[in-house]
């Protein structure tokens, strides 16, 4: 149907997420990608299955029948949008958990449309113990992105890892990191007056788990050096003798300033499967900033980070201390790794520098599935 950039109307992409824009998921992987894609003879319309207000209480405890309900309102509204998939896309690009519960029904709908598919993706979806985070999720299917990658046309993975699971079921893969607009995360313009360093986490209850685990070592580290940790979005509160810990609920509106707000950023992992499926996001995001990193030796941080150079990979307890104490006593060595870090995402993970490998792709498809009809 549509005629693309040397047409009179654009390529319709409709996108199908699990949340809102406040998730970052879909904030970072779909939404930002809008002004490039209409510039390329694109549209974009996003429908989540969960809606803000549903958004704001599934990763909460409890209150089982509100989350019912609203699951079953967004299947009910996910189903709609797919009887008229043929009248409202052009090309269908799903995002993650797009088919939970139910998925048998909705992905009959899914084989008739005749257009190009894409599936996007950014954790190890396919792993059983994603079904443990929350009770909406243990309805899922773990075969389900398996067998959504094998109906697509093209599968954007957002590491080598995911991408190596995608080309097991689909034949067309592109490795296409989560990106960052460093337009908006950049480096804080002025200098934060000289007290205390900070060294900061944010995350998300599912990652708090990894911040957790640090405490004990973050407070060795304390006994030999003076900092302040500063802690965005974990749902519990922490507490500490030796170290002192500002907390803060994670905000759409602060988030970049948040970053911004930090001398040194952390990124503690587990050394697992899910972990090999992480992006290593919040290190781009804490770079992006100009705040030097000590990331967990794991995965994709491998790839994001040369240890020294542009921030700090650690294995070990004693690497994590070591680095940690490197950073908090030398702050010209915070400011040259921090300043190779915003390179390095500058060139390698930003928006614009990889805006014309997904144009590339998505006008790819269109016109490989197009010549195919």
């Amino acid at each position: 149907m549509s005629k693309g950039v040397t047409g009179t109307y654009p390529t319709r992409i409709l996108a199908l997420t699990t949340n809102p824009a406040d998730g970052a998921s879909t904030r970072f992987r779909v939404l930002q990608w809008q002004p490039y894609l209409e510039e390329a003879g694109f549209s974009l319309q996003v429908e989540p299955f969960y809606p803000r207000a549903a958004s704001r209480v599934l990763y909460r405890e409890g209150k089982l029948t509100v989350k019912l309900a609203h699951f079953v309102a967004a299947a009910i509204r996910r189903l709609r949008i797919l009887k008229s998939l043929s009248r409202s896309a052009d090309l269908l690009l799903i995002h993650r958990e797009a088919f939970p519960f139910g998925w048998r029904v909705l992905f009959s709908r899914l084989l008739s449309f005749d257009g190009p598919v894409i599936y996007d993706y950014d954790d190890a979806m396919f792993l059983p113990q994603r079904l443990e985070r929350r009770i909406l999720a243990r309805l899922e299917r773990v075969d389900t992105p398996a067998t959504v990658m094998a109906r697509s046309d093209l599968v954007l993975a957002g590491n080598s890892f995911l991408a190596d699971y995608a080309r097991k079921h689909s034949s067309q893969v592109i490795t296409l990191p989560t990106c960052i607009d460093t337009s908006k995360f950049r480096p804080r313009v002025r200098s934060r007056p000289s007290k205390s360093c900070v060294i900061g986490w944010i995350g998300s209850h599912t990652t708090a788990k990894y911040l957790r685990r640090c405490l004990p070592m973050l407070q060795q580290v304390a006994a030999e050096h003076q900092f302040e940790l500063y802690v965005v979005g974990s749902p519990e509160r922490l507490s500490s003798d030796s170290v002192k810990i500002k907390q803060e609920n994670w905000s759409l509106e602060r988030e970049v300033e948040d970053f911004q707000g930090c001398d040194i950023g952390i990124y503690p992992l587990s050394d697992d499967e899910w972990s090999l499926g992480k992006c290593g996001f919040k290190a781009i995001q804490f770079m992006a900033c100009g705040v030097p990193v000590v990331a967990a030796a794991v995965g994709v941080n491998r790839d994001i980070l040369n240890d020294g150079v542009n921030g700090f990979l650690a294995s070990t307890e004693d690497e994590w201390k070591q680095k940690l104490g490197y950073l908090i006593a030398d702050p010209a060595l915070r400011k040259r790794l921090g300043e190779a870090g915003r390179q390095t995402v500058e060139q390698r993970y930003s928006l614009t520098a990889n805006a014309p490998r997904l144009i590339a792709a998505l006008n790819e498809v269109r016109d490989r599935v197009r010549g195919k009809s």
